[in-house]
């Protein structure tokens, strides 16, 4: 081989090396693509009085329930884009929250939290027994 030969080898060499290097980094796991997932952050605000002691259940596309409090939060992570039914269940007799607001749709982007928002409002629990049995006394 002469030299001439032998430098062009080792340029042929060196360009099929950046090609490959090139061709690697655009075919690669693209670090800047960003998140692919997104999270649902859901409230429950209760106002009235004789607040539910056991708190409420939330289930997100018909799964099974989670707890969250009476004023509390729940956050919901690593979920696909799309549209997801929140739903509010578990409460007690006096407690309820609008129709219109039970389920709500929340729809989830990659990079972003959805807030949903639960208005509950408790009245007066009624006494055990109705509060309407007096005791007779006397005949």
């Amino acid at each position: 081989m002469t030299d001439d030969s032998r430098g062009g080898a080792a340029l042929l060499r060196m360009l099929l090396i950046a090609a490959a290097t090139v061709t690697s980094i655009s075919c690669g796991d693209d670090q800047s693509a960003g998140p692919t997932e997104g999270a649902i952050l859901i409230g429950a605000r209760t106002t009235g009085s004789d607040f539910d002691v056991n708190g409420y259940l939330v289930s997100v596309n018909n799964s099974q329930g989670q707890e969250i409090g009476n004023l509390d939060t729940l956050y919901v992570t690593a979920l696909e884009p799309g549209d997801y039914i929140v739903a509010l269940g578990g409460m007690a007799e006096n407690c309820t929250v609008p129709s219109e607001d039970n389920p709500q749709t929340a729809i989830v982007v990659p990079g972003d939290t959805v807030e949903v928002l639960f208005d509950i409002t408790c009245e007066p629990a009624a006494p055990p027994g109705g509060g309407g049995d007096l005791l007779r006394m006397g005949r």
